[in-house]
């Protein structure tokens, strides 16, 4: 997301209040996101009671259903609609807010972590807190690496840009007790204004280089499924206790209390739609194209890693399990060796 850098006041009492009003900002449109999501759930919710109150109840006007229908569906959109407006402000305001405080700090800092700033002075880089808190670490540029990632959550160009910075453990371990070898990873955002600090420092900035094209399809090769057991046998007997609740509200609606009948369908289909897809997403991904890798795990984490990315590919053990190793320039990832995925990227790439 692109945001526009505010005027630095010169007065630092000026400056603070312009953080001060970030963090209202941010208050309101956290507070409407959820009143606005609220509203929506109502506005869907009340459709489908409508419609079951319609269908059991006798004499009820199809003008008076169908305006009642109408509301409600149209509500909900309405308020999923605001609902996505003020995420959207939520997250420009917090990069404003951000943005604006690092500048407060200096135009070549960075945040590298929740309250930390990384400062990028003439000879050496500066980690200090937010505000001057904390700590203050100074690491010689000559003792850092600093990567340019595109990190890409589906198999498309596509994708979140950042810059990480490799830093000797020894520095941020307590005591300096970090092996001499061990590297730590930090990250910020890609933004211009980085870019031009680390030229203007004289800095190498290895990785993948930040490029405007088109996000053209790519080309699938093959697919490795793992299915969760454990995960489908639970959202499976959901989903029958779901069709149970549902089902157990249609005589309930007819002969005892017509609300009570429908509260009981809607909560039990809610429950049993939800276990069925739980059912369908059980299962991880492993999936090879011509241009990368893209795993999908069942929890939802999901990463696509372009072959310039890959230095290689290799199988190891972690706490006895057989993963397999995607080594990139600047770290690593490990994922199931599931059967057969090893010998397709193999074949498909013997130099990995």
């Amino acid at each position: 997301m692109n945001i526009k850098e505010r005027a630095l006041p010169a007065s630092q009492e000026e400056r603070t209040k312009i953080l001060r009003s970030y963090g209202r900002k941010s208050t309101v449109y956290t507070v409407a996101f959820y009143l606005s999501v609220a509203l929506a759930a109502a506005g869907f919710l009340g459709a489908i009671v409508a419609v079951i109150v319609f269908e059991f109840t006798a004499n009820v006007s199809e003008t008076l259903f169908f305006i009642l229908l109408g509301s409600f569906l149209g509500g909900g959109t309405l308020a999923g609609g605001a609902a996505y407006l003020f995420s959207r402000l939520l997250a420009g305001n917090d990069l404003a807010r951000a943005d604006f405080a690092e500048r407060c700090s200096s135009e070549h800092s960075f945040y590298v972590g929740e309250g930390t700033l990384a400062t990028f002075e003439k000879d050496l880089l500066r980690l200090h807190g937010d505000g001057g808190q904390g700590k203050t670490i100074r690491i010689p540029y000559g003792e850092i690496r600093l990567f340019s990632v595109c990190t890409r959550r589906a198999p498309r160009e596509k994708g979140e840009w950042s810059v990480v910075l490799e830093l000797p453990a020894r520095y941020l371990a307590k005591d300096g007790k970090g092996g001499a070898d061990e590297k730590v990873l930090v990250e910020t955002d890609a933004k211009e204004r980085l870019f031009k600090t680390i030229k203007e420092r004289g800095l190498l900035l290895l990785g993948e280089e930040k490029k405007t094209t088109k996000n053209a399809r790519y080309r699938l090769k093959t697919k490795f499924f793992v299915p969760m057991a454990e995960k489908r046998r639970r959202a499976m007997l959901t989903a029958v206790l779901g069709a149970v609740v549902a089902g157990a509200g249609i005589p309930v609606a007819i002969f005892w209390n017509v609300t009570a009948g429908s509260f009981l369908s809607v909560i039990g289909f809610f429950l049993a739609a939800r276990s069925v897809s739980a059912f369908l997403g059980a299962k991880s991904v492993f999936s090879v194209y011509e241009e990368g890798i893209f795993w999908k795990e069942a929890s939802g984490e999901r990463i696509f890693l372009k072959w310039e990315e890959i230095e290689s590919v290799s199988r190891t053990e972690i706490e006895g399990r057989p993963v397999l190793k995607l080594q990139c320039v600047y770290g690593a990832y490990h994922i199931p060796d599931i059967a057969g995925a090893y010998e397709c990227v193999k074949a498909l790439h013997p130099e990995k």
